[in-house]
């Protein structure tokens, strides 16, 4: 779509009497507006306002507007509701949750952590309640048991130490995903601020009631760009459910090999995504070597997948850990498509694979596992 921007500079006085003129203007179709007063703004300073895109991790230009000299701003977009931020001097960002018609105001206040506040925008207000549960639940659940894992890592504990730390902390964080789950189909709804909480859905939760909010969503949006991203994300959760047949892979190990995960057919296989800043992870590692030993003479077999966005890096963690079993990496981190054909975005994460290639269970690590192998092979 393209972007049209109209501006309109005044005094503060007259700020009012502005925004109620345009959000009764017959052009209000698909418009929003922004306006505000920070008298930190030096005159004529422009500021940007960006569309972000999650999925590509990346944004767009929506927009240029300037402030008076006494730091206020008024102006008009044209353009599909979705997330944006408005960038400020000394690099700060505002993010926003903007939907069609919306007049958001922003003024200076001291008293608020960044100094202003937004009003005008349920759907950012919806945006910050988010982020504020979200961060408020990682304290609470994930940061405790990662700091007692590092230090424990640090101090050379014994294993099972380890791998009792490690069990807190994923077990941990997949209560604080359940969590930002219920958060989001409780307190969010259909806001456009449905599109922020993709990054963290937890398909393995209260999947059908998420998917009907974003059917909801997307039914009285169809034609926007955030209505198709959601539809399509809740879509790929079908591909990794249970029972669904696993996605290839293909790509080359740290001496050249190649490695595709059809080279397993006719075997269980655990499909292991890990990076070496994944404590979780790097205890696993001790656990499989291990695990092989045990199941020497089964029909079972790991494909691991590095996530780290540096060779060195893996090949350090992978020499430490003594890795011996078939991985590959491409080196781009959350960014690799090789993350994104199993839906990963959060470590550590893995598939166990039956022999004809399909999903039979999501995330079994430790003791877990090694019950559903001995289940398996008896």
């Amino acid at each position: 779509m393209p972007i049209h921007v109209k501006q309109t500079c005044t005094r503060k006085r007259l700020l009012p009497l502005l925004a109620a003129t345009v959000l009764f203007s017959p052009f209000a179709r698909a418009d929003f507006w922004i306006s505000g007063s920070l008298p930190e703004l030096s005159p004529g300073v422009t500021l940007k306002l960006l569309r972000e895109n999650l999925e590509l991790k990346s944004h767009t230009l929506e927009g240029e507007f300037s402030a008076d000299s006494e730091g206020n701003f008024l102006a008009q977009f044209t353009g599909e509701p979705g997330l944006f931020s408005v960038v400020l001097p000394q690099d700060r960002k505002l993010s926003l949750a903007i939907d069609e018609g919306a007049h958001v105001v922003i003024h200076a206040d001291d008293a608020a952590p960044p100094g202003f506040i937004v009003s005008g925008s349920p759907d950012t207000d919806a945006l910050n309640a988010y982020e504020a549960f979200r961060k408020e639940s990682l304290a609470r659940l994930v940061y405790p048991p990662r700091a007692a894992l590092n230090e424990a890592t640090a101090a050379g504990a014994s294993a099972d130490r380890l791998a009792a730390l490690s069990e807190q902390e994923v077990e941990g964080y997949a209560t604080h995903r359940r969590e930002l789950n219920d958060f989001t189909i409780d307190r969010v709804g259909n806001s456009v601020a449905l599109y922020a909480t993709s990054l963290r859905w937890d398909p393995d939760y209260r999947l059908n009631e998420l998917e009907k909010i974003v059917e909801s969503f997307a039914g009285g949006q169809p034609q926007i760009a955030i209505s198709k991203r959601m539809m399509e994300k809740v879509d790929s959760f079908k591909r990794t459910a249970i029972g669904a047949k696993g996605a290839s892979l293909a790509g080359y190990s740290l001496d050249g090999s190649p490695h595709k995960l059809e080279d397993f057919k006719g075997q269980y296989v655990l499909v292991d995504f890990w990076a070496s800043w994944c404590v979780p992870c790097r205890v696993e590692n001790r656990h499989y070597t291990m695990l092989l030993d045990k199941h020497a003479t089964d029909n079972f077999a790991i494909f691991a997948i590095n996530l780290d966005d540096s060779r060195t890096l893996w090949e350090n963690a992978s020499k430490r850990d003594r890795v011996t079993w078939p991985q590959i990496s491409d080196s781009l981190g959350w960014d690799s498509p090789l993350a994104a054909a199993y839906n990963v975005n959060a470590l550590p994460m893995s598939f166990l694979l039956n022999p004809e290639g399909h999903i039979i269970a999501r995330n079994l690590r430790g003791a877990k596992l090694e019950s559903k192998l001995a289940e398996i092979f008896n």
